[in-house]
């Protein structure tokens, strides 16, 4: 009788909240899409090399980098404006900015291909390089797009839907071209097919391109009006794709593009509960967090219980991973992908972080302090270079190289929250206690057991 009474309560609590309902949509979604991914990777990752792994996340850790500046650092704006209007008027100053600056910027790179390139891919020649890297950037950006904007209208349903028709043609098709020995041509076509029929299916339920009236929601007037962003956040945005795709650079230039392999294989199991949970999350609490800043209500209180009930699920997928992710890792993945779960354990913390952080990912933006969010980029971007430049110079095993990026980039994360929270006004007691608990104390308590096992 209590097991029912609970379950009834925890019903009544889930229907009679809001939030929870948009996020149990959401994530639920991408809990199926995940589940065709994960199901869909042992084949996968049979029929691609890491090598082919590796020069397609070489490249699109170059797209992020590019596009941080091609869509103005405009990309948290479109859930800002109160008309719909307005909002699709952000969509096609985005687009188009999109589309010119990547086109200039790939006509350039390859202008210059004779004497400077912005990559060295091991399999793949560099003019298909280009023409994957313009092709991701804008389909990318375009499938991001149409998602906030069907989030305006609350298409939780739609979206719902979405991540799994996406899984479906990715994995699909990508064993389908595995199958055919496409390689690396292979595997990148599938990601950008999966692109394109996401975009027609969010069009299909609310066009972010439709017709505009109001000459106020043109382009130019629009970049008048939010100026503040590609003044600010696009170049925190850019510091902050350099920032975080420098040691992708640099494994593959300091150790081989099968290391990077390793490293993006490790990084896609880590990022699962990222990609489970954060992310909806993150999507509903921007909305919501928005909202009630604008109505100035307290927002800190507010963020740091989305942190703490969402943190207890990362946690032990993590941790098992950490312990046991060379196991983990080659009976799921073969024999080949082992190393890839010593990765895993050495970058554990930092997925622990980054799962927080992607829970509250734009606290910047909603609070209007775009320029705190540069200076912090800035900042990743120095202690990052600045190990690089110590890895190459000392020739360090890659394990120790990115066991102190994860220590960096942890302390970043932290150090950002904790200025968002103290201007909420919240205790920065209780945050600190909380990552002793939530962060710290599980990351020793893993290795300690993985030292205890396999000493």
């Amino acid at each position: 009788m209590n097991i029912k009474n609970t379950l009834r309560k925890l019903y009544k609590r889930i229907t009679g909240s809001g939030f929870l309902k948009s996020v149990l949509t959401l994530s639920s979604g991408v809990v199926v899409a995940q589940a065709i991914n994960f199901l869909g990777m042992p084949v996968v990752s049979r029929l691609y090399s890491p090598a082919a792994i590796g020069d397609y996340t070489l490249i699109t850790s170059n797209a992020a980098i590019l596009s941080a500046v091609a869509c103005l650092g405009m990309m948290t704006s479109f859930m800002l404006p109160k008309e719909h209007e307005e909002a699709r008027g952000l969509s096609r100053l985005v687009t188009g900015s999109t589309l010119l600056i990547t086109s200039l910027a790939i006509g350039i790179l390859w202008l210059c291909s004779g004497f400077f390139r912005i990559f060295h891919t091991e399999q793949t020649p560099y003019g298909l390089s280009l023409l994957v890297l313009w092709l991701y950037i804008v389909f990318y950006t375009v499938s991001n797009i149409c998602y906030a904007y069907v989030n305006r209208y609350k298409l939780y349903r739609v979206m719902f839907w979405n991540p799994i028709i996406t899984a479906v043609i990715n994995v699909g098709v990508g064993i389908l071209f595995g199958f055919l020995d496409w390689g690396f041509v292979g595997y990148t076509t599938a990601h950008i097919l999966a692109f394109a029929v996401n975009i027609i299916h969010l069009l299909w339920h609310a066009n972010a391109f439709a017709k505009i009236e109001n000459p106020e929601y043109h382009c130019i007037p629009l970049l008048k009006s939010y100026k503040r962003f590609p003044l600010f956040q696009m170049p925190a945005n850019l510091v902050s794709s350099l920032s975080s795709q420098l040691p992708i650079q640099a494994i593959e230039a300091l150790f081989s593009s099968a290391a990077l392999g390793m490293y993006s294989m490790a990084l896609k199991i880590l990022s699962l509960p990222v990609s489970l949970l954060a992310i909806p999350v993150n999507r509903v609490y921007f909305q919501e967090a928005s909202q009630r800043y604008n109505r100035n209500e307290d927002i800190g209180e507010f963020s740091f219980k989305i942190l703490e009930t969402n943190i207890k699920i990362a946690i032990l997928p993590i941790s098992l991973l950490m312990i046991f992710g060379e196991w983990i890792f080659a009976i799921f993945l073969g024999e080949q992908w082992r190393e890839a779960g010593t990765f895993a354990a050495v970058i554990g913390i930092h997925q622990l972080m980054l799962f927080c952080s992607n829970c509250l990912s734009g606290y910047f933006v909603i609070i209007k302090k775009n320029l705190w969010e540069l200076f912090f980029s800035v900042a990743t971007l120095v202690s990052n270079v600045l190990l690089v430049i110590f890895a190459a110079y000392f020739d360090i095993p890659v394990l120790v190289f990115l066991m102190s990026l994860s220590i960096l980039q942890t302390v970043s994360i932290l150090l950002s929250q904790m200025t968002f929270f103290r201007h909420t006004g919240f205790d920065l007691k209780r945050y600190f206690l909380f990552t002793v608990k939530y962060i710290i104390i599980p990351v020793i308590l893993s290795f300690g057991i993985r030292y205890f096992l396999f000493s």
